[in-house]
């Protein structure tokens, strides 16, 4: 209906996959579906004891003896930590860098913003953007090394997955020191997708000149609330206020989550919504981004763009009735 057809644009089947943030949450979820569908998979996370865990029973999930596992515990907020990683997985992978990368790693420390010390929302800009930009730049730096014309091989096209969150799209009250990482992730997406064309037209002249050794696609999939041990934490920081504003977002199960992104991903999309509040939220902030459809996305626009001129005048005064019947927050 949308310009897609039959073809799976994202066959893992026999391909190496390395999902950050892969020891728990969505990360898992999306690690064991893959191992459903006969990927190789890595897990990257810092504790070892989860990563473990984890690898149990995403190799308890392959369907072919073949399929290999491996885990790798790293900082991911150190970019040499980033690039030591795509090392060790191409050695594993027997000289081959990774098929797919999908980044995952992060988790939501939400406040009121004049409330939580710089520190902490510097440690959100860390453990969120960076080590999502960490990962793709050591990513792309191996998958953009340029190869003769003379050693090119016919591979499938790679794939750089960031996770963000509709709070990329619609920030709420209370999100202060989470949503601008979640902004950036979705700023840095558009951005490598125009600049990853450029790699990929060099790719089209290969008989002339050097190139990459396969086509490069950027997706970036933005989930609302995941139920998730990272989840509980967060409920328990999260100011009252930031609770009611959003109502609307009824949490998915990390394999819900992984389910709609994938099939998503098999539809070639690029920013990829998992639930209908999530497609509005989408759809009144397109702005220039690439569009997954020219017809679906432009109505879906349309929609939002009506039903916010209703939703943001609310979400504004509720905040400004919270005040006025609670006063400060923390009772100050």
């Amino acid at each position: 209906m949308f310009g897609y057809g039959a073809k799976n644009e994202f066959v893992v089947e026999n391909r190496t996959v390395v999902i950050t943030g892969g020891s728990d949450g969505m990360g898992r979820a999306v690690a064991m579906q893959l191992a459903e569908k006969g990927a190789n998979v890595v897990i990257v996370a810092r504790t070892v004891s989860k990563l473990q865990a984890a690898l149990e029973g995403i190799t308890a999930a392959a369907t072919n003896p073949k399929q290999r596992f491996h885990f790798i515990s790293a900082d991911l907020t150190d970019a040499a930590e980033c690039e030591r990683v795509l090392e060790e997985v191409t050695a594993w992978n027997e000289g081959m860098p990774p098929d797919v990368v999908w980044c995952c790693a992060g988790f939501c420390n939400p406040g009121f913003f004049v409330d939580v010390p710089i520190q902490t929302q510097r440690q959100q800009m860390d453990t969120v953007y960076w080590t999502a930009a960490n990962t793709a730049h050591a990513t792309l730096k191996k998958w953009l090394a340029p190869i003769h014309p003379s050693a090119q091989m016919s591979l499938p096209k790679r794939h750089l997955i960031f996770t963000c969150s509709t709070l990329a799209f619609v920030s709420i009250a209370g999100y202060g020191p989470y949503s601008p990482a979640k902004a950036a992730i979705r700023s840095l997406s558009d951005t490598l997708s125009q600049e990853i064309e450029m790699y990929n037209g060099a790719r089209a002249q290969r008989h002339q000149n050097a190139a990459p050794a396969a086509d490069v696609k950027i997706h970036t999939v933005f989930p609302m609330g995941i139920l998730s041990p990272g989840f509980d934490n967060e409920q328990k920081l999260k100011p009252a206020l930031t609770k009611k504003l959003e109502e609307a977002d009824k949490p998915q199960t990390p394999r819900e989550v992984a389910t709609v992104a994938i099939d998503a991903l098999e539809r070639g999309e690029y920013l990829i919504t998992t639930m209908f509040v999530g497609h509005v939220m989408k759809g009144t902030a397109l702005g220039p981004s690439p569009r997954n459809s020219l017809i679906g996305d432009t109505l879906l626009s349309w929609l939002s763009s009506l039903v916010f001129l209703q939703v943001i005048p609310d979400l504004r005064g509720k905040a400004f009735k919270w005040g006025k019947t609670n006063g400060l927050p923390n009772g100050n």
